[in-house]
């Protein structure tokens, strides 16, 4: 059997040092070695399209790839994409989605899988309109506060008029010595009904030992992005997340038989239990056995992965479901229950040309 060469693209990330490793780890166990032959291609922080493109470059003209595939962020896409498409070589790429979805309907044979976390801000917002939590504050720190997320809730909060914020706390890039207490008078002054908090890595952290201190999600709710909860600072941080409400598309917990088979057979395979972009390369896995057995086309057979349906719209993107989780402290360990699937108005969420902005989510710090 001739083994079928794919390229991949990897980029660093200082904030989640084993994301390339989960990715591949997900990637390998849909992809095995007895089939395909992994063409693997360093991009730096992805923040370089020109680093990119010469990456693209080397896996198509010396590798003779069949397929690239990989984990992009925002920076210089359009002019990436537009390099692939010229090549006129299949590109299933995923992203954090810390940006509005790019609409690729007009790109032959490229398509993106992602983590959605725009997607989850505007469904967010549309929940908590549905509760009556009409007065949102934000707290997020420098780094997160550039990207897309805030846009995303203020366009659901404010669609009709039916909330507002009441300020956004950002915690500087050399927090003062008394952070928590300036949070705490901030919340009092503002009177949020709910406070939306969005850090990742090192300022997840921060954002713990300030909740730690001035206790402000015991009097008011507390919602987050799955980053800013995730199981490094829970285990660092005992009972401080009780009762936190967490948007996201993705737990080890979520309940359907693909994701339990998923987590199972992960674990059993690699000794420790996936991460979200475990999921990522895993589905990637998914849709490219899918691709290139079907005569190289993502056809409408319906492939279900950890996270749902795999099946590209119009855009070609994956609208995958959002749910609402609570973070419980029982047992002395947390515990993740899901609440419901959030709503969210997936076909209206998408730009035509691409927007640089900050630099790429979780890649640069």
């Amino acid at each position: 059997m001739n083994k079928k060469k794919i390229g991949v693209l990897l980029p660093q990330s200082k904030v989640h040092p084993t994301m390339v490793k989960d990715f591949i780890d997900g990637l390998k166990m849909v992809m095995p070695s007895s089939h395909y032959i992994f063409c693997i291609e360093g991009i730096g922080l992805g923040n370089n399209a020109e680093t990119v493109i010469n990456a693209i470059q080397k896996l198509i003209y010396q590798e003779d790839v069949v397929l690239i595939t990989g984990l992009l962020g925002h920076r210089g896409l359009g002019e990436i994409l537009d390099y692939v498409e010229g090549a006129e070589l299949p590109f299933l790429y995923a992203d954090f989605g810390a940006t509005m979805p790019l609409d690729l309907s007009k790109r032959k044979n490229i398509f993106c899988n992602s983590l959605d976390l725009y997607q989850a801000c505007n469904a967010l917002g549309r929940h908590l309109i549905s509760r009556g939590l009409s007065r949102i504050m934000t707290s997020t720190c420098y780094y997160e506060s550039g990207y897309g997320f805030t846009q995303a809730l203020h366009n659901t909060l404010y669609e009709n008029n039916k909330a507002e914020f009441t300020g956004h706390f950002i915690t500087p890039l050399h927090p003062r010595e008394n952070e928590a207490e300036l949070m705490k008078q901030f919340v009092l002054e503002t009177k949020p009904d709910a406070i939306f908090a969005f850090y990742n890595g090192i300022y997840a952290k921060e954002h713990a030992e300030y909740l730690q201190q001035n206790k402000i999600n015991k009097t008011t709710a507390l919602y987050t992005l799955p980053f800013t909860v995730d199981d490094k600072i829970l285990n660092e941080f005992p009972e401080v997340f009780n009762t936190t409400k967490c948007v996201s598309s993705w737990f080890k917990e979520l309940e359907t038989k693909e994701n339990e088979f998923f987590v199972k057979l992960y674990n059993e395979k690699y000794n420790k239990i996936p991460s979200v972009f475990s999921v990522l390369g895993f589905e990637n896995g998914l849709l490219i056995n899918n691709y290139l057995n079907h005569e190289n086309s993502f056809s409408k057979e319906k492939i279900t992965g950890p996270r749902g349906v795999l099946l590209f719209d119009s855009t070609h993107r994956i609208s995958h479901k959002q749910y609402l989780w609570e973070l419980s402290w029982e047992n002395n360990s947390y515990k993740h229950n899901c609440l419901e699937i959030l709503n969210s108005n997936f076909k209206n969420l998408t730009i035509t040309s691409e927007e640089n902005g900050w630099h790429n989510a979780y890649l640069c710090v």
